[in-house]
């Protein structure tokens, strides 16, 4: 009897650790982003927009800047031009990165904007370093 309830419990095992390896291998369900998918104004309901045109290019108003020299000097914002790309920050869902350059020590800092699309809710899409609020896609700019 011991025999078999080893067997059984070691067929288990090994069928949970194939199953968790073929969920590790399979590939992500939603496809990737495009330009149409990023491009527009997204905007919070804190007042930070981003401004996301298809050459690449971008504009940042009053966005959460992500670390020491990223802001104003006396402010914890960023607004100005930027340049983005296609890119993934770690355990986040597919986005866009925005690069500028540091108001106080001009090195290059980067934005990351986590982006979920849906039939229910539209484009929206989160900054991993202040997750709150989110930001909305829109085609028009709000007043």
């Amino acid at each position: 009897m011991f025999l078999w309830l080893s067997v059984a419990a070691g067929a288990f095992v090994i069928a949970a650790l194939a199953s968790f390896l073929i969920g590790l291998t399979e590939a992500p369900d939603d496809p990737p982003l495009t330009v149409s998918d990023v491009q527009g104004v997204w905007s919070a309901s804190d007042g930070g927009r981003l401004t996301v045109r298809a050459d690449g290019s971008a504009e940042l108003e009053k966005v959460p800047d992500p670390g020491p020299g990223c802001g104003v000097a006396d402010s914890r914002v960023h607004t100005g031009p930027a340049n983005w790309v296609f890119d993934t920050f770690p355990d986040e869902p597919a986005g866009i990165r925005l690069d500028y350059p540091g108001a106080a020590t001009g090195q290059t800092c980067s934005v990351y904007l986590s982006i979920s699309i849906s039939d229910e809710y539209g484009a929206k899409g989160f900054l991993p370093h202040d997750a709150d609020p989110w930001y909305v896609r829109g085609t028009t700019r709000p007043h």
